[in-house]
């Protein structure tokens, strides 16, 4: 997988499997699963006695499970069906570095584009606060309540590990490039941001604009470098930042 593999156009098999393995489908599934178990589970191990409390707790925990076994599932896909994805320049590893798939090239775009990037996104933000004064995002919340049920292993491995990887392999992978060429073109890549933004329910201006601009942000990061490991780096360290964010929220000001 690493090495890549041969070029080819995605078919209709590859794009069902993609999305039914992706984290939104599975969230629900095992959401919709959890709420049929749920009642069983709890009464088998509490003697009976069911709370409101321990049944959301218990599809939270589903919900959970379902965002991180979609990066197994993904993984197994792409494997199974040698979808090129990762490595799609098809680097050496004296060609990359650090990372498979990404050069010196990649890394010293990275190291530039990063800041004068992602300092105007967050100036935008402000300038939309001030004038709007938004609610937080849905999402954003529903991501804050989960600190409160769920271990921090957990969070941080679905928030900064499975989503950066499984999203992009999705939104970036299958949505930028056509399968069998290394261009990605201006049209792709506005689809791109639009479906991001639009899966992380934005109810507002606000939050269109914070999900939708990121989306194109790491977008362009791909159709630049032509490679989607330079997306799911940009998306690690967006998410980490915003994981420590709320914990320094949660924990240390608040």
């Amino acid at each position: 997988m690493l090495d890549g593999y041969p070029l080819r156009e995605y078919n209709w098999k590859d794009w069902v499997l993609m999305i039914a393995s992706s984290s939104l489908i599975l969230q629900v599934l095992f959401t919709f699963i959890g709420a049929n178990l749920a009642p069983l589970i709890l009464s088998t191990f509490s003697s009976g006695h069911l709370t409101l409390e321990a049944l959301e707790q218990l599809l939270i925990q589903f919900t959970v499970f379902g965002a991180i076994a979609s990066l197994p599932l993904t993984l197994f896909i792409i494997h199974k069906r040698k979808i090129p994805l990762f490595n799609r320049k098809q680097l050496t590893k004296n060609e990359s570095y650090l990372i498979r798939g990404v050069s010196k090239k990649d890394w010293k775009f990275l190291l530039i584009y990063i800041p004068i990037s992602y300092i105007p996104y967050l100036i935008g933000q402000m300038v939309l606060i001030n004038i709007f004064d938004p609610n937080a995002p849905v999402n954003q919340i529903a991501i804050e309540s989960l600190f409160e049920y769920l271990p921090m292993w957990q969070l941080f491995l679905m928030i900064v590990v499975v989503a950066p990887i499984t999203e992009e392999l999705l939104f970036r992978g299958m949505v930028l490039f056509q399968g069998d060429t290394l261009e990605v073109t201006w049209p792709r890549v506005l689809i791109s941001g639009l479906l991001f933004g639009l899966v992380h329910s934005p109810t507002d201006i606000f939050s269109l604009y914070t999900y939708v601009g990121m989306g194109l942000i790491f977008a362009y990061a791909v159709r630049k470098t032509q490679s989607i490991e330079v997306a799911i780096i940009y998306h690690f360290l967006n998410n980490f930042i915003g994981f420590i964010q709320i914990l320094a929220l949660r924990y240390f000001i608040g």
